[in-house]
Formats: structure tokens, sequence, C-alpha cells
């Protein structure tokens, strides 16, 4: 087969390199998805007044401020 650019390519991706970058872009866009929904959430925290601190999720309980839990 003959190729038409003027320099000479060896290169392939054989199935481990190839699992990898796809390994690569499908944890990458997992991240970003994660690291998007953190960033929403602190906003529209931010827009409807609440504090980080107000509520912590601690196993299936509410903890935090206000709660039964913080003031035993």
């Amino acid at each position: 087969m003959q190729s038409f650019s003027p320099f000479e390519v060896l290169a392939y991706f054989d199935p481990g390199s190839g699992s990898l970058l796809v390994q690569a872009l499908v944890g990458g866009t997992a991240g970003l998805l994660v690291f998007a929904k953190y960033l929403w959430n602190s906003a529209s925290n931010l827009s409807r007044g609440r504090k980080p601190s107000d509520k912590l999720p601690v196993g299936n309980k509410m903890v935090g401020a206000g709660s039964q839990e913080s003031r035993d």
C-alpha cells in the first residue's frame, strides 16, 4: 500500500495502547462530569444562600448545623 505522505511513519496502535487510550478518554470524561457537577452544586448552593458547612452527609444521616446529632 502506497502512502501519499512525504514522511514514512512507522506507528500503529496495538490492543494495549488502544485500550489505554480509550480508558484515558473515558476516565477523563467521567472526571470532568463529576467536577462539573461539583461546580454546579457549589454555584447553586451559593445562589440559594446556603453555606457549604450547613449540612454534611455522614452515612445515612445528615449532620451539621441545626441537626439533633450536632447538639449531643
